[in-house]
């Protein structure tokens, strides 16, 4: 299966592909796995979907259009907007060039070419013509036979019989994650990690300005040294 570092990078040539109207090489995005989920997955559901015509497509819905585009200005939208803010120095480039890279996917897979840019996001309307379109779309698109409407609140039943499997023996519920105070915990880590990489610039201009009047002193006693022979 393909590492987590390396999927960020495939996900940008899908953009960059689709853009240009290229094939998608979608056993590249998948990495070795057999299903996906959420964003930027569900940008390309028609290409991995004509790549795997008998796949089964869930299409996620919540009880509103304004419940689900409240949700993403609490969570998803803000998460985004620090994230792009976390711009590592050169020396730490390799340890978290592949977060740089998943936050400026989310721009190149989704805000740009789905919402017209990152900002347009915030006009609520525009949102919501794009939102219904493509609940119509993906209702057009999918055979019938292979397409379920879910929404979370629902619970195992559905999801299981479309699937083919069995709810789980011990009753355990339903999970529900990545919830609001969940996605505030990882903002303000992010924001303690863009405020560190700031930091980590900064200390190391500091440390080539240094190395630098260094290199200078050196040079200039060994210039005074030639002088006094």
């Amino acid at each position: 299966m393909q590492h987590k570092d390396t999927q960020p990078a495939a996900w940008l040539q899908a953009a960059a592909d689709k853009a240009a109207g290229r094939p998608i090489d979608c056993a590249a995005v998948l990495g070795g796995y057999t299903a996906c989920v959420d964003w930027p997955s569900s940008i390309i559901y028609k290409e991995l979907l004509a790549a795997n015509p008998k796949a089964k497509v869930i299409l996620s819905v919540r009880d509103s259009f304004d419940a689900w585009y409240g949700s993403c200005m609490e969570t998803v939208y803000p998460v985004v907007e620090i994230g792009l803010g976390v711009k590592p120095p050169a020396l730490l480039k390799p340890v978290f060039g592949g977060l740089t890279k998943f936050f400026t996917m989310q721009l190149a897979m989704v805000y740009d070419p789905i919402f017209g840019g990152y900002d347009r996001f915030k006009d609520k309307e525009h949102v919501r013509k794009i939102y219904e379109a493509h609940l119509a779309e993906v209702k057009r698109v999918v055979p019938p036979g292979q397409l379920l409407i879910f929404n979370p609140k629902d619970g195992w039943g559905p999801l299981c019989a479309f699937l083919g499997k069995q709810p789980p023996a011990d009753g355990q519920p339903f999970p529900y994650v990545n919830e609001t105070p969940e996605f505030k915990e990882r903002m303000q880590g992010l924001e303690k990690l863009k405020a560190v990489m700031e930091m980590a610039t900064w200390v190391q201009w500091g440390l080539v300005a240094a190395a630098a009047g260094v290199a200078v002193a050196v040079a200039a006693r060994a210039m005074a040294g030639r002088g006094g022979k």
